[in-house]
């Protein structure tokens, strides 16, 4: 049975949430918490690849359930792990009686599971996780779960996609900023050697970087050194 009211509500909130910053794992865990409730489910868990191409777990929305998603990563085996390798929908209607999780399948009965249903997460046609869904009864999802599963599977994705975007946008400001500053310390450095040698700014330029050639320093790290006192001009000469 889908909450469909409470899947409007959460589609609708997603459009807004992605117009500003948010925490990455905080974002997906509230997620997390919806999508057990619209689906119907026991719990949800999320994995994603992180920077290094390793899966990593960010959190169930319950977190009793916590150790299982580790559990999957420790083993190397689990419906999580199988959904990231091959793409596709893994279904585990009765977990204990899974061959394909001879390890994992009789953990996750332990902890009160029956059924697994694992949906690949994508970016750009590029699997970068999987969205878990946990039950404690032997049942099948039917098409209408599994439709909606997909939806929400793509809003994990977009979650990623866009936090992604936004890293990369901060970084180039960092990268852009840190270059202006290093732009105005070598101009404060040009100024200050030409006036205390009485040089053209251009040749006071040369000496810097004739200097940090020299030395095998950076030209930024020599004007720094200038600019605050501790490399006098006349030793460019």
């Amino acid at each position: 049975m889908i909450d469909y009211e409470r899947l409007w509500r959460t589609l609708t909130r997603f459009t807004s949430v992605l117009s500003r910053a948010e925490d990455l794992e905080s974002a997906l865990a509230e997620l997390g918490e919806e999508i057990t409730a619209i689906l119907g489910v026991a719990a949800a868990g999320l994995m994603l690849e992180d920077a290094d191409g390793h899966l990593r777990f960010l959190g169930a929305s319950d977190p009793a359930l916590d150790a299982l998603e580790r559990l999957q990563i420790e083993l190397s085996e689990g419906p999580c792990l199988l959904a990231y390798q091959s793409g596709e929908d893994v279904i585990s209607t009765d977990l204990g009686a899974d061959e394909r999780f001879p390890r994992f399948g009789p953990r996750g009965v332990e902890a009160g599971l029956a059924a697994v249903y694992s949906f690949p997460v994508r970016v750009d046609d590029v699997v970068v996780g999987a969205l878990n869904l946990y039950d404690r009864d032997a049942r099948k999802l039917d098409d209408e779960q599994i439709e909606a599963a997909h939806a929400l599977s793509g809003i994990a994705a977009s979650y990623v996609a866009h936090l992604a975007e936004l890293d990369a946008q901060r970084e180039l400001s960092e990268q852009l900023s840190h270059a202006l500053h290093n732009r105005v310390v070598i101009e404060q450095a040009k100024g200050y050697v030409a006036a205390q040698l009485s040089i053209p700014v251009e040749e006071a330029r040369e000496l810097l970087r004739g200097y940090a050639r020299h030395h095998r320093v950076r030209l930024r790290d020599v004007a720094d050194d200038i600019v605050r006192g501790r490399l006098d001009a006349g030793t460019l000469t």
